[in-house]
């Protein structure tokens, strides 16, 4: 059986260099965004504690918690770097992960959510 293949087709994001130092890439809207919009974050569902969780440990401090599971984005939303005044928020519904916009992002403005307490920890980002 052969893997899904998964992409990123939403042309409204591109990746940049972050305006946070020493933050690598960063996720940047294309086009003017209104308050409400979303961007999905594309990936795969793994079980936490799991052998995929493990051998994916490379990955830990993207992982978005869904339930007793674990997202490993593979797309723009893995990229999204972290503020405390962010621009985005993150909402799950479903099995699906999206990061809403909590207000109007312009043109070329980067994108970001505040990460969960466990990752700041873990990244060291106080």
């Amino acid at each position: 059986m052969s893997p899904p293949l998964l992409d990123e087709p939403d042309d409204r994001f591109e990746l940049r260099p972050s305006t946070i130092p020493g933050a690598g890439q960063g996720v940047f809207a294309r086009v003017d965004l209104p308050a409400g919009a979303v961007l999905e974050v594309i990936g795969v569902l793994v079980g936490r504690e799991s052998a995929a969780d493990r051998c994916t440990h490379f990955a830990d401090c993207h992982k978005f918690r869904v339930g007793d599971q674990l997202l490993i984005p593979v797309g723009y939303g893995g990229l999204v770097n972290h503020s405390a005044s962010p621009n985005l928020e993150k909402v799950i519904d479903g099995g699906g992960v999206f990061l809403r916009a909590v207000r109007p992002i312009a043109a070329g403005e980067e994108l970001f959510f505040r990460y969960p307490d466990s990752a700041l920890d873990r990244l060291g980002i106080g």
